[in-house]
C-alpha cells in the first residue's frame, strides 16, 4: 500500500466530512507521516508493522495522551481506508488504549442548560437563532454534532416526531424529538436538502463552537462550552430521571454499553456538586 497515493484522498475527507480546520489536519498528518516514513508498506505487512509502531511508542517518552492521539489517527485512517475498500480489515486489537482510565465527559445540570440557553438568546451575533437550535436539538435528542448538521428535511417524520441518524459507521438509528421543537423547524429555509444551512451551503461544526467561544468572549455565558456539552448533558439528564442504560445507548449510538456508563459516573458527580452546595447542614459536616 502506498501511503503517498491516499494521502490527499484523506486530507479531502477529514475537510469536508469531519470539518477539520488546517491545523488539525495538519496535526493528523504528521502522526501518520511518523508511521508511513514514506514506505511502499504491503497491506500483509500492515498489522505487524502497527503492533511494532504501537510498542515503539510506548517505549518513548511521551505523555500517554499524546500516544493515544497518534494511535487513535492511525486507527481513523486505517478504517478510512478499509471503508473505501483500500486494505483489507486490520486486527485493532493492536490499538487498546494505554489503560482503562476514561476521562469523565464534562456535563452540566438541567437548570444550569435552561439558564444557558436563555443567555444564548442575549447574544447579537447574527444567525444566533440557527446556532441555537442546533444546540437544542443535541441536548433534546442526543445527537453529536455531525449528525445534528447531517440532517436532512427527508430524516424528519412528523407523524410520529422521530427523525432518522446516521452515525459512526454508517450505522441507522431512529430518535425522537418533541413537537415544539420540530415545529421551530419548519421556519428554516428548504431550499437545501440539510436542514441547519447558511448561504445554502451546510453550516460547520466549527462555526457552530465559534458561536458559543464568541457568546463567552462576550460574556454571555460565564463558561467556556464546546457542543459536546450539550450530548453530555442529555445522557445525564436521561440517568438522572431514571431512564434505562441500555435505552440511552441506543439513542446516543453507542456500540458499546461500557461507553455509555461513564455517564453513570456524570450523574453521580452532577449530584455530589449538588448535595455540597445546598444542604441543610452545608459548613456544618
Amino acid at each position: 500500500m502506498k501511503y503517498e497515493k491516499y494521502k490527499d484522498l484523506y486530507t479531502q475527507f477529514l475537510i469536508s466530512e469531519k470539518n477539520l480546520s488546517s491545523n488539525s489536519v495538519n496535526n493528523y498528518l504528521v502522526d501518520l507521516d511518523q508511521f508511513f516514513f514514506n514506505e511502499d508498506t504491503k497491506a500483509s505487512d500492515l498489522n505487524a508493522k502497527i503492533k511494532l509502531y504501537i510498542i515503539n511508542l510506548r517505549n518513548k517518552n511521551l505523555k500517554k495522551s499524546t500516544i493515544n492521539r497518534k494511535i487513535s489517527t492511525l486507527k481513523n485512517f486505517l478504517k478510512f481506508l478499509h471503508t473505501e475498500k483500500i486494505i483489507e480489515q486490520i486486527d485493532f486489537q493492536e490499538f487498546e488504549s494505554l489503560s482503562n482510565f476514561k476521562r469523565i465527559p464534562k456535563a452540566i445540570s438541567k437548570s444550569q442548560i435552561e439558564q444557558i440557553f436563555i443567555n444564548l438568546n442575549n447574544s447579537k451575533q447574527i444567525n444566533k437563532e440557527l446556532y441555537i437550535l442546533v444546540l437544542k436539538l443535541i441536548y433534546l435528542s442526543g445527537l453529536r454534532i455531525s449528525e445534528a448538521l447531517n440532517l436532512k428535511w427527508s430524516d424528519i417524520n412528523h407523524q410520529d416526531n422521530s427523525i432518522y441518524v446516521y452515525g459512526k459507521g454508517s450505522k441507522e438509528r431512529k430518535v425522537y424529538i418533541i413537537n415544539d421543537f420540530l415545529n421551530q423547524l419548519k421556519n428554516l429555509n428548504k431550499k437545501n436538502q440539510f436542514v441547519f444551512t447558511l448561504n445554502n451551503k451546510k453550516i460547520s461544526t466549527r462555526s457552530v463552537n465559534k458561536f458559543l467561544e464568541n457568546c463567552y468572549n462576550d460574556s454571555i455565558i460565564k463558561n467556556k462550552l464546546s457542543s459536546h456539552v450539550f450530548r453530555h448533558s442529555f445522557a445525564t439528564t436521561m440517568l438522572e430521571n431514571n431512564a434505562d442504560i441500555r435505552h440511552i445507548q441506543k439513542l446516543l449510538g453507542h456500540s458499546s454499553i461500557s461507553t455509555t456508563e461513564i455517564y453513570t459516573k456524570v450523574a453521580k458527580s452532577i449530584k455530589k456538586r449538588v448535595l455540597d452546595s445546598y444542604h441543610p447542614l452545608k459548613n456544618k459536616l
